[in-house]
């Protein structure tokens, strides 16, 4: 006698889990480390001042105090942009029962706003982006992060000149100079490992028991791409 089995069976229900695994990369660190302030125009601005620059200071015992001449502060301008992301759901596509989510217009928001932070974090530091001021027929863009920085220095930006170590010490060094106290580095995916690298150079040495930091005089290098 034939042996009634799943094959032959009709009407199985689906097995399907109860979960939407997104694969898509999420990680915003630059909005993570900003601040933010209420602004109420499509422009704004704000005030930069920096001190004088350092002297030898050292005056004769009783005499007159020479007085300098002072400067101004700089007003730095920056213009508000719009990102949108829309989206049209049906009230059927509401009402049907689904797998991985209560209601399809809630998961489509929810996407859709997650779309929104990475295209945030890319107008800040994925590309070298000026600012626009727009018009009715032309939408308004915000200066990217790499457009605000009055001095640079080359670190590796040009496609046949690849990130160094040295050149990253460089870059630094001159933020500093510039009134910059840096403590974090950002790089794109392919720089990441370049700077992985730095610890392979020759003459250091790694304790991998004790994390993922690098030490090299007194600079840290927080290396979260390393692979161990």
């Amino acid at each position: 006698m034939a042996i009634y089995s799943t094959y032959d069976q009709v009407g199985k229900a689906e097995d399907v889990s109860d979960i939407i695994s997104n694969i898509s990369p999420f990680s915003t660190p630059m909005q993570a480390m900003l601040k933010t302030e209420k602004v109420t125009a499509r422009t704004y601005s704000w005030l930069e001042d920096s001190l004088a620059a350092i002297s030898v200071n050292a005056a004769i015992e009783g005499a007159d105090a020479a007085f300098a001449t002072l400067g101004d502060a700089t007003e730095r301008t920056g213009t508000c942009q719009i990102l949108v992301k829309g989206f049209q759901v049906s009230a059927t596509a509401d009402a049907i029962k689904t797998h991985g989510r209560a209601k399809e217009t809630a998961y489509q928001m929810a996407k859709a706003l997650k779309e929104i932070k990475r295209d945030y974090e890319h107008a800040l530091v994925g590309l070298d982006q000026a600012a626009v001021a727009g018009t009715a027929s032309a939408a308004r863009k915000m200066q990217s992060v790499i457009n605000q920085i009055s001095t640079g220095v080359d670190a590796g930006s040009n496609a046949t000149d690849a990130l160094t170590e040295a050149k990253l010490l460089t870059a630094g060094q001159t933020a500093y100079n510039n009134g910059s106290d840096v403590d974090t580095l950002m790089i794109k995916t392919a720089d990441a490992q370049i700077v992985a690298g730095f610890s392979a150079a020759s003459g250091r040495n790694r304790e991998i028991a004790q994390g993922k930091t690098l030490v090299n005089a007194i600079d840290l290098y927080v290396d979260a791409a390393s692979v161990h």
